[in-house]
């Protein structure tokens, strides 16, 4: 990401997930969350329909069975009496809108530029953000923790921790370091949902080509391990994994190293 700019990956990751049918909560406001999509819609100058219609694309496919898995991570949460819901580069994620409860508490931890644009974003829709704690925090520095501690994360109470689409773009100690501090700020029976590229091979001329045009925005892939290599360091930040999925978005193209991976604390 650019200095001073916005994530245009997350950008772009919540105007395809417009087009996607999504779960409603008794006491959530699903439509803030979508009329903070709509801006963002605008802003790209694309009909909606364009968007259904793509939605039979590999990236759509993939994107729906993560969008789907961190969904129902909020939900168990929720159904669990979790109290505390951290989104580790929240973006312009609208889960803390769509998935409001009494009594719980979003903390939306990003960049905080990315932050400042959906706050403005957020304003301009009359969208009730009373309940969410907004953290700025650059993953590839220290001192998450102490920030987490001033925005009044109870480290003693059970957290849902959920980490979508953000360690394939930090350095490997900044990807390990963000595992480690929130396994240290997870209380027992604390869950973890986080999504993992792994790759066991070089990558081809294709995943050459988007990494390239990743990098070209200011958002380049950086870390990539083998799959066995991410579930190690997953184990060795603190968290004990309970599944690990492969939700291979493109089958004919036998893509695979795209992992949904729940934990919990020790």
């Amino acid at each position: 990401m650019r200095a001073g700019t916005a994530s245009e990956t997350a950008r772009g990751v919540a105007i395809a997930r417009s087009a996607l049918d999504r779960p409603a909560w008794p006491t959530g406001d699903t439509e803030a969350d979508e009329r903070l999509t709509a801006t963002l819609v605008e802003d790209l100058n694309r009909d909606p329909i364009e968007l259904r219609a793509r939605a039979d694309s590999g990236f759509f496919r993939w994107l729906g069975a993560r969008t789907r898995f961190f969904d129902d991570a909020v939900t168990r949460a929720l159904h669990d009496g979790v109290e505390q819901i951290v989104v580790l580069g929240a973006g312009y994620d609208g889960r803390a809108l769509r998935y409001r409860t009494p009594h719980v508490r979003f903390f939306e931890v990003d960049h905080r530029a990315t932050q400042a644009d959906k706050l403005r974003r957020l304003r301009a829709v009359h969208a009730p953000v009373d309940d969410i704690v907004f953290v700025a925090a650059d993953f590839t520095e220290r001192g998450l923790g102490e920030r987490l501690d001033r925005a009044g994360h109870d480290p003693g109470r059970r957290s849902l921790f959920i980490c979508e689409g953000v360690l394939r773009y930090l350095p490997e100690h900044s990807y390990r370091e963000l595992l480690r501090v929130s396994a240290e700020r997870a209380a027992p029976g604390s869950t973890l949902a986080v999504s993992v590229s792994t790759r066991d091979r070089a990558p081809d001329d294709r995943e050459r080509a988007r990494e390239h045009a990743l990098a070209e925005s200011g958002e380049a892939v950086l870390t990539v391990p083998p799959a066995d290599v991410a579930l190690e360091w997953l184990a060795n930040a603190g968290w004990h994994v309970d599944s690990a999925t492969d939700a291979d978005a493109d089958a004919r193209s036998g893509r695979r190293g795209r992992l949904l991976v729940r934990a919990h604390s020790g």
